[in-house]
C-alpha cells in the first residue's frame, strides 16, 4: 500500500473519532446539566439556577454563587452547606447536606467542561459509598488525605468535617 491509500483510509477513521468526540461532548453536556437539575432541586439559590453559575466562593461561613452578568446570590437554606475543602475564594471542594444525606461539588477547571469548574459531583449512600453522577459510578468514602487519614473538609467554624 502506498501512502496515497493510507491517507484515503485514515480520513474516514478520523471522522469517525470526531463524531464520537463531539457525542461525548454531547452526552457529558446532558449529564451535567441532569445533576445542575438536581442541585437546583434539592439545593436551590435564593435566586437564579446551577446552570447559569460562573464561580463559586466562600464569603465568611455562607456560600456565595456569581452568575455571567457579575451578580451573585446564595443557597436558599444557607444551613445546607456544611463543609469545604480548598481556599475559600476556589473551593476545591462543597459539601452540602439535605436531611442527613450529603452531597459533594468537585471543583477543577482544569478538566471540567463546566463554567463553574464542576468536575463531578458525588452523592452519599447509605452504606458509606459515593456515587458519581458524572462519572455513573460509585467512589470510595468522601476526601480524605491519605497520608494521615483525616478528613480535608473544614466545617464553617474552621474545624474538621467527617461526613457520618
Amino acid at each position: 500500500m502506498n501512502n496515497t491509500a493510507l491517507t484515503q483510509m485514515e480520513q474516514p477513521f478520523q471522522q469517525q473519532c470526531q463524531m464520537i468526540a463531539e457525542f461525548n461532548v454531547m452526552h457529558r453536556r446532558q449529564i451535567l446539566d441532569y445533576s445542575k437539575a438536581f442541585l437546583d432541586k434539592v439545593f436551590p439559590l435564593d435566586r437564579g439556577s446551577h446552570q447559569d453559575v460562573q464561580s463559586y466562593v466562600m464569603y465568611y461561613q455562607h456560600l456565595l454563587v456569581f452568575f455571567a452578568d457579575g451578580s451573585q446570590t446564595g443557597l436558599q437554606n444557607p444551613a445546607q452547606l456544611v463543609a469545604f475543602g480548598g481556599a475559600e475564594e476556589k473551593p476545591q471542594s462543597l459539601l452540602l447536606c439535605d436531611h442527613g444525606r450529603h452531597v459533594e461539588l468537585l471543583f477543577c477547571r482544569a478538566s471540567s467542561d463546566d463554567n463553574a469548574g464542576i468536575s463531578d459531583i458525588l452523592l452519599q449512600l447509605s452504606d458509606g459509598q459515593w456515587f458519581s453522577m458524572l462519572r455513573g459510578n460509585t467512589a470510595p468514602a468522601a476526601c480524605v488525605s491519605p497520608a494521615q487519614y483525616s478528613p480535608c473538609f473544614r466545617d464553617l467554624q474552621g474545624g474538621f468535617y467527617q461526613p457520618q
